[in-house]
């Protein structure tokens, strides 16, 4: 990390100690456990319902581009919700808004499990996008709270929860469906939160953050919104409705066009909901698009491979498994998500970030190139699927190092949101391009290994864009040890 964030003190911290709170909280450790606890969930729900999907659709009589939905909803309302709850807690203090995001958050889980349809079951996905404000709010309140090793370890173990939780609620997904029923995988999750939100109540500090004089910004708030819904509905859509409809012109150019005027408003804007100002420091670019690769690729594999190993032997490319079996052989890339997320910080102080994000994209690239070669061979399937989320938990520990290290002093917070906002955005695309791609296996697909396969090589080519970009990183990145 950089000194002025590890070995100083931040701004936000020494508006702390001027408005005379204490120096640090008592128990540093248990403050950023209960952080931890408060992202971890958050990333849990992101795709606890991912190996539930075939089930959910059954049950509700759902289409698949329907049920992917259910991953793609959160994910878009994530988006828009992140940088508008953050702004509130910039307003009205960062340990109060996260308290209250997420009670919402544990009440839309309980509607979520009692959902007698898909279109409830959308609807409380929707409001479960806002704990994705707890990953931002969370950094808030550690720059405000911490300095030196302290905030190094938590820059550290914060943004590994979230490789960590999307890797985890795979396999907890699996064995709960199976077990309990898919329903239960919601009220496990609701209980889980309050935990964390005790832990949060507990061990964060209350005071020392927010109350600043930011004004909501509505029109970018509503432009986000509006563009987002336009690119993913086209792109979600395209297969019904025909790629070349105006159905699908018109709302993606829609959708596009509403994107760019955001980024007109918010440069004019005193307090952008999106700081798209930040963008004007080179490797911030370079580092988004490397971000949006590592929020897009694993998603591809959350969404496809449950359908692919569940699917009966009989197809001539299923694996014919239970959802149990299919969480299992995902358990070992929930582990090398976590083990690339801790080897990242070795890895920058030898190589730069750059130089471990080039390594991060490249063994993505190699899981994903070998499922796209071999999507038929159980045993491949598993080991290529723990490569990809061992380079996949490298790469979300550097992106979040490489903001840091990129932005100045006085900027990181809004580089940050932006960041998350970016990576959000390529987790949301990935669902609406998989069920698209999957949806020509209903209409004459001759064989519908090569569809999943088709799926696969999308997203090696997209680690291959990382590489490209990750190189452009190492000229303007450093060692950092």
């Amino acid at each position: 990390m950089p000194p002025a964030i590890t070995a100083s003190e931040t701004p936000e911290r020494a508006a702390v100690r001027r408005a005379g709170h204490p120096a640090a909280p008592a128990r540093p450790g248990r403050f950023t456990f209960a952080l931890s606890a408060a992202v971890l969930v958050f990333s849990l729900m992101q795709t606890l319902s991912v190996p539930a999907l075939p089930t959910i659709g059954r049950e509700l009589g759902a289409s698949s581009l329907g049920t992917g939905w259910i991953l793609t909803a959160f994910l878009l309302a994530g988006a828009v919700f992140s940088p508008v709850i953050g702004n509130l807690g910039d307003r009205f203090g960062h340990r109060r808004i996260m308290l209250i995001a997420m009670l919402v958050f544990a009440a839309a889980t309980l509607v979520a499990a009692v959902a007698p349809n898909l279109g409830v079951l959308l609807a409380a996905r929707v409001a479960q996008g806002v704990s994705t404000a707890t990953f931002p709010l969370a950094l808030a309140l550690v720059r405000a709270e911490l300095t030196g090793p302290r905030l190094a370890a938590a820059f550290g173990w914060i943004p590994g929860m979230i490789g960590l939780g999307a890797g985890l609620a795979l396999v907890m997904g699996g064995l709960v469906v199976d077990a309990l029923g898919w329903r239960w995988i919601f009220f496990i999750g609701a209980a889980l939160i309050l935990v964390a939100v005790a832990f949060v109540l507990a061990w964060v500090p209350s005071g020392g953050t927010g109350a600043s004089a930011r004004r909501t910004d509505w029109p970018g708030i509503l432009l986000l919104a509006g563009g987002l819904v336009g690119v993913l509905l086209a792109v979600s859509q395209g297969g019904a409705w025909g790629w070349a409809s105006p159905w699908t012109i018109g709302v993606g150019i829609a959708g596009i066009l509403l994107l760019a005027a955001l980024v007109v408003v918010e440069l004019r804007s005193p307090a952008p909901v999106v700081d798209v100002r930040t963008f004007r420091h080179g490797p911030i670019v370079l580092v988004s698009l490397l971000t949006v690769v590592v929020g897009f690729v694993p998603y591809v594999f959350y969404v496809a491979l449950p359908i692919l190993m569940q699917a009966p032997a009989g197809t001539g490319y299923g694996h014919g498994m239970s959802v149990t079996a299919s969480a299992l052989a995902m358990l070992p890339s929930a582990v090398l998500v976590f083990l690339g997320g801790r080897l990242s910080p070795w890895l920058a102080a030898r190589l730069g970030g750059g130089g471990a994000a080039v390594i991060a994209a490249a063994v993505m690239g190699i899981g994903a190139g070998a499922l796209a070669i071999w999507p038929t061979v159980p045993w491949l399937v598993v080991v290529a699927f723990g490569v990809l989320g061992f380079g996949n938990g490298i790469g979300y520990a550097i992106c979040s190092q490489l903001v840091v290290t990129a932005s100045p002093a006085n900027e990181v917070g809004a580089a940050t949101g932006l960041n998350g906002v970016v990576r959000t955005i390529g987790s949301a695309s990935a669902a609406p391009v998989v069920s698209a791609l999957l949806a020509a296996a209903a209409v004459g697909a001759s064989d519908p290994a090569n569809v999943f396969s088709a799926a696969f090589w999308v997203a090696a080519g997209a680690c291959v864009l990382g590489v490209v970009v990750s190189i452009g990183l190492r000229g303007t990145t450093r060692r950092t040890a």
